[in-house]
C-alpha cells in the first residue's frame, strides 16, 4: 500500500499541502500543486490498448503561451511539473526547452514515456533535472528492448495488461526489471475494459501480481461517476490540443470515442491561470462514467460544505 500511494496519483496526497486546503476552505479559490503536461500527440508505436488512438497525430503545443502559463501558475503556488502523454513526450521538438524552463522556475518534474527514445532526444543534463521518469514497459510488446536511462531521481516501469501480453513479454519484463532495478514496477488492467471485466482483471491480476513481490505492485482501476468534479483545478492537465482538460482519464470514458472529445473540454490553456482569480466552481460531469479520481473530488467536496459536526471524526 505504501509504494501504491507513493507512486501513483489516485491516492489522497492533497492532505500533504496544508496550506492549499487551508486556502480553499478559507476562499473556495484553489491553488494549483501541479501540471500535467502532453504536449505532442506525436507516437512512435500504436498500442492495442491506446484510449488516445482517434487523435490527430500531428498537433504539438506551441512553446511560447506554454512557458507564460507555467510562469503564472508558479505565481499561484503551483509546485511540480509532470510531462506526459497522448503520443510521447519524446517527440516534442522543445521537450528539452521545456524542461530546462521549468526546472529554472523551480519546479520538480516528472517525466512518463515508453522509453524508447529517451536516451536520444533528452540531454543527459535534462535527464538529470527530473524527479522522476515512468517508462511504459508496453514497449515490449513492440520491440525486443529498451535501454532505460539513469538519472538521479527515482526510475519506476509501468506496465499496461493487454491483449498482447504473453509469458515471452513478462520473461522480458522481468530482465528489464533485475537489469536497471527500477524502484517500482506498476502493473494496470486494460482500462478500456467494461466494468464487469475490469472487477474481474482486478481480482485475477491482482492476485497474480501479488505473488510476484517487490518491486511488482497492482493498482487496480475502479470506475464510478463521482457527484461533483474539482480535480482540475488541484491538478490541470494540457493537452497537445491547447485545451485544459478536467482530468487525463476523461479519454477512458465510453463516449469519448478513443480522443479527447470536444465536450470534455475546460478552459483554453493561456486563460488557465485566470480561473484561480475565482471561486471554484464544480465541472460538468455527466459524461464522465469511468472516474478514478472520485475520492480526491469527494474530499474536496467535503472541504466545500462543512458542518457543524466535523470535530466528530
Amino acid at each position: 500500500m505504501e509504494t501504491l500511494e507513493t507512486y501513483t496519483s489516485t491516492g489522497i496526497k492533497l492532505l500533504h499541502h496544508p496550506d492549499v486546503v487551508s486556502y480553499y476552505k478559507g476562499t473556495k479559490k484553489a491553488i494549483p500543486v501541479s501540471l500535467q503536461i502532453a504536449p505532442t500527440s506525436r507516437c512512435n508505436l500504436n498500442c492495442v490498448f491506446c484510449s488516445n488512438a482517434n487523435r490527430n497525430s500531428h498537433e504539438d503545443l506551441d512553446m511560447s503561451p506554454l512557458v507564460k502559463v507555467m510562469l503564472e501558475l508558479k505565481g499561484r503556488g503551483m509546485k511540480t511539473v509532470e510531462w506526459t502523454g497522448g503520443g510521447d513526450p519524446t517527440l516534442w521538438e522543445n521537450i528539452n526547452e521545456g524542461i530546462c524552463y521549468a526546472d529554472g522556475l523551480g519546479l520538480e518534474q516528472g517525466f512518463i514515456s515508453n522509453g524508447i527514445l529517451v536516451n536520444d532526444k533528452l540531454t543527459r543534463q535534462v535527464l538529470d533535472k527530473l524527479k522522476w521518469i515512468r517508462i511504459s514497459m508496453n514497449c515490449l510488446d513492440y520491440v525486443d528492448s529498451v535501454d532505460v536511462p539513469k538519472i538521479r531521481g527515482t526510475v519506476g516501469f509501468s506496465y499496461v495488461w493487454n491483449e498482447r501480453t504473453d509469458e515471452d513479454i513478462i520473461q522480458r519484463l522481468t530482465y528489464h526489471t533485475r537489469k536497471y532495478k527500477p524502484r517500482y514496477v506498476r502493473i494496470v488492467p486494460n482500462c478500456q475494459a467494461s466494468h464487469e471485466e475490469q472487477e474481474r482483471n482486478n481480482l485475477v491480476l491482482g492476485e497474480r501480481v501479488g505473488e510476484w513481490g517487490f518491486p511488482y505492485f497492482y493498482q487496480a482501476k475502479n470506475f464510478s461517476a463521482p457527484r461533483h468534479c474539482y480535480w482540475a483545478y488541484f491538478k490541470p492537465f494540457i493537452l497537445h490540443d491547447g485545451w485544459v482538460y478536467p482530468c487525463s482519464s476523461v479519454v477512458l470514458n465510453t463516449t469519448s470515442e478513443k480522443t479527447f472529445h470536444d465536450k470534455f473540454r475546460w478552459v483554453k490553456m493561456e486563460n488557465l491561470p485566470y480561473v484561480y482569480d475565482e471561486r471554484v466552481s464544480p465541472i460538468i460531469v455527466s459524461h464522465c462514467d469511468h472516474c478514478v479520481f472520485k475520492p480526491q473530488n469527494d474530499l474536496i467536496a467535503e472541504l466545500s460544505a462543512p458542518n457543524d459536526m466535523i470535530n466528530f471524526i
